[in-house]
């Protein structure tokens, strides 16, 4: 691979460096918290238009909707609230799962004819993704979308669109809140997620209404949660916390374990359940946005596509792996105990943690979650495929970003080997 192709965090120098100072050397930077400008519930978009109407001069109102070509049913619920306001709209449903980097050029064409001053994103976190590069694409085209340094400098977006909403129809990754986009690209084969990292890409706004993830089917509600629980519990465990994100955190593996199981089981008619996980998400998605996800988010970008697996699925599987690796250098699992049920007397610590890891998976499988790659049937894998491709998904693994922070030193071939053990669920003693 030529070296223009690589990512700023691909790079060995780069690499070698947060080697030497170890996973924890850029956590001084993560002390920054952003976050979106947040309306909740029924009157959030009447909310939002008067905002947008106070805010804007009438011939700023201009506004792109994107969603795909699922989420469009959504677009005349905002339509009809911007036509109160004399907006000019225009609805583009042309964002697609996995964000190929074609799919942004092409949505920054769609924005240079159009011009828009306010971009409504309505979707999951794809759509979410798509409108974080497009937008930084159509503001700064000339932009390399591979080489966006994180914490240095700054894009200066917002010239020309205004306001970036965000309107989430999942509950799980928290897209609308974080300052991070999974792209992928397409030259290389097969395909490989990247990440692109800038305090300049959160949503202005996000809305949080339940009617627009009421109907999730259970599979994508139990999927896109796991997501959820993977980002909040992921980045607890990572040892980057603080008060502040640790109790987001907390509070949203709370969530999680309370209303997940009651949105997969009764869908529409827990909407309880489904306002509790939109804000589960949505405090995940700042928790891991300003610190850091666990490697079940290096593992899981990788394993998704390679063998086609939904990327809330993915992470979730590789959680209880991802902990167990941490398990030599952090107790930060202690603190989630309680959630759990679980009672510390006279136990060793061994067996308070092989005891909160069976918890976690007792949980995952009690939603229809797969804790080994072998339990999976969405798509079904067999032994001889995946044994066959470990070693790219430990190179991408490795390659990722994720990586770059893992509190405990990791590298390609302990990617693989816990690409092995998650096979059958082997637990992680090494």
């Amino acid at each position: 691979m030529s070296q223009e192709k690589l990512t700023w965090y691909e790079a060995q120098v780069v690499k070698d460096m947060f080697s030497t100072m170890g996973g924890r050397a850029v956590r001084g930077v993560m002390s920054n918290y952003f976050s979106s400008r947040i309306y909740t519930g029924k009157l959030g978009l009447i909310q939002i238009t008067n905002y947008l109407e106070a805010m804007l001069e009438p011939e700023e109102r201009r506004a792109l909707i994107i969603c795909d070509d699922f989420t469009q049913k959504f677009a005349k619920k905002i339509t009809d609230y911007l036509d109160t306001i004399n907006m000019e709209w225009k609805v583009w449903p042309g964002a697609i799962p996995e964000v190929p980097i074609e799919t942004i050029e092409e949505g920054a064409r769609v924005c240079e004819e159009f011009k828009p001053r306010v971009i409504f994103g309505i979707g999951g976190g794809s759509v979410m993704d798509t409108v974080k590069m497009v937008l930084i694409k159509y503001e700064k085209p000339e932009e390399n979308l591979l080489m966006i340094l994180p914490f240095f400098g700054s894009l200066g977006l917002r010239k020309k669109v205004k306001f970036w909403i965000a309107v989430p129809t999942t509950s799980g990754t928290g897209s609308e809140v974080t300052q991070a986009a999974v792209i992928t690209d397409t030259s290389r084969k097969p395909p490989k997620k990247i990440e692109v990292l800038s305090d300049e890409i959160f949503s202005d706004i996000t809305l949080l209404d339940p009617y627009f993830v009421k109907d999730m089917p259970p599979f994508l509600t139990m999927a896109t949660g796991l997501d959820a629980l993977a980002h909040a519990l992921g980045a607890y465990v990572s040892n980057w916390g603080t008060p502040f994100i640790d109790a987001l955190n907390l509070k949203a593996i709370e969530e999680t374990i309370k209303y997940l199981p009651r949105a997969v089981k009764f869908g529409a008619r827990d909407m309880e359940a489904r306002s509790h996980m939109q804000m589960a998400s949505l405090m995940a998605g700042i928790g891991f946005g300003n610190t850091t996800t666990g490697i079940d988010h290096s593992l899981g970008h990788s394993f998704g596509k390679i063998f086609g697996v939904h990327h809330g699925l993915s992470v979730g599987l590789f959680l209880p792996y991802s902990i167990e690796f941490q398990y030599k250098v952090t107790d930060r699992w202690k603190d989630l105990l309680p959630l759990f049920k679980i009672k510390p007397e006279n136990k060793s610590r061994d067996q308070l943690f092989m005891e909160f890891i069976e918890a976690l998976k007792d949980f995952i499988r009690s939603i229809d979650g797969p804790t080994c790659v072998q339990e999976l049937t969405r798509p079904k894998i067999e032994k001889e495929e995946y044994m066959s491709k470990l070693d790219l998904a430990a190179e991408y693994a490795n390659d990722d970003a994720v990586s770059l922070t893992s509190y405990r030193p990791i590298n390609k071939e302990l990617y693989k080997k816990i690409y092995e053990y998650a096979w059958d669920g082997k637990f992680i003693d090494f």
